[in-house]
């Protein structure tokens, strides 16, 4: 990204991985072309000229990618759908105390609902078999993280009182038993047995606790589902742009080819007329065409490639699943 960044990486399902990576390296392709375009501009520059123009091209790519009309990469692709999920949340512009030092650990956030992710599952196997390692600009990436810790703090602290109340529960020691030795044991069943079992109620007031868990996945997952419900948009305006310049390409084609005829036409006649340095300036003429009427054939045949991939692309985006829009939350402020 070109700025201090905050490192993420998230589980995600393949196919939705698959998806960002085809979109991003769309989205990288349309950067090049508006880069090579800018570096066109700077021909002729010379010195402080063209290091003032270096300058503005550098920022004017920056405040394109913060707009979100360019993204060179996954990560500026999610960058707008991250800023939209704390925008939602009121989380944008409050500030937050630092996190205290040790208080995160790897792993599943303390607190979530084991089958928080039950829609996600495929006959008892999640569907989040991917890792999407993300890059974040620096504040935006801290700010995440202070954002969903403070939200979770209390939340997760009313949650270990209930487990200091309640216990494990027979659930968690039966699913504890088949991780460490492949199945129930007779000892777990039967403190399985003898576990105090909380009320209806009390376990109401768990799952109601632990739906209000926030975690920096669930995030960046929306921030996902955003981007790929954008992406469409962005990839018709790239099909559009590519579709010209093939077309643009074949014309030119077509132009150096009817040039290169004539040129071998003229070619002809002055040979036979035995106008010797004539014949020869027309047959350098007609190489000269043809060369860069196979250029303009390829160049038209690749961007024509792109375009197809392109139209398959939006084809394979249909529409990806919205997030809902999440109530205003508080939290612990400085």
């Amino acid at each position: 990204m070109g700025v201090p960044t905050v490192q993420y990486t998230v589980a995600v399902a393949e196919e939705r991985l698959m998806l960002l990576d085809r979109v991003a390296k769309m989205a990288a392709r349309q950067e090049r072309d508006w880069l090579a375009e800018q570096r066109r501009e700077h021909l002729g520059l010379r010195a402080s000229k063209l290091a003032a123009a270096r300058r503005a091209t550098r920022e004017l790519l920056a405040s394109k990618r913060e707009s979100g009309e360019l993204a060179g990469s996954r990560d500026w692709l999610l960058v707008p759908g991250v800023r939209a999920q704390l925008a939602a949340r009121g989380w944008d512009q409050r500030k937050f105390k630092p996190i205290p030092a040790g208080a995160l650990a790897a792993g599943r956030r303390w607190g979530t609902d084991p089958g928080r992710y039950s829609g996600q599952h495929d006959e008892g196997e999640t569907k989040f078999l991917a890792r999407l390692g993300l890059r974040l600009p620096h504040d935006l990436g801290e700010r995440l993280a202070r954002a969903v810790y403070w939200h979770n703090a209390k939340i997760e602290a009313q949650l270990q009182q209930w487990a200091d109340r309640w216990g494990d529960g027979p659930e968690v020691i039966l699913q504890q038993s088949v991780r460490e030795h492949g199945g129930v044991t007779m000892l777990a069943a039967l403190g399985a047995a003898f576990a105090p079992t909380p009320s209806e109620g009390e376990l109401a007031a768990r799952t109601k606790l632990r739906k209000e868990v926030v975690t920096t996945g669930d995030l960046i997952r929306a921030a996902l589902d955003q981007a790929l419900t954008e992406a469409p948009k962005r990839a018709r305006l790239e099909l559009s742009r590519l579709t010209r310049a093939a077309q643009a390409a074949e014309r030119d084609a077509a132009h150096a080819e009817r040039r290169r005829d004539e040129a071998k036409q003229a070619q002809e006649q002055a040979e036979a007329e035995h106008k010797d340095e004539t014949a020869a300036k027309a047959a350098d003429e007609a190489v000269r065409w043809n060369t860069q009427a196979v250029m303009s054939r390829l160049e038209g045949e690749r961007l024509a490639a792109q375009a197809a991939d392109v139209a398959d692309l939006i084809e394979q985006l249909g529409t990806p699943p919205k997030t809902a829009v999440p109530e205003q939350l508080a939290f612990p402020e400085d």
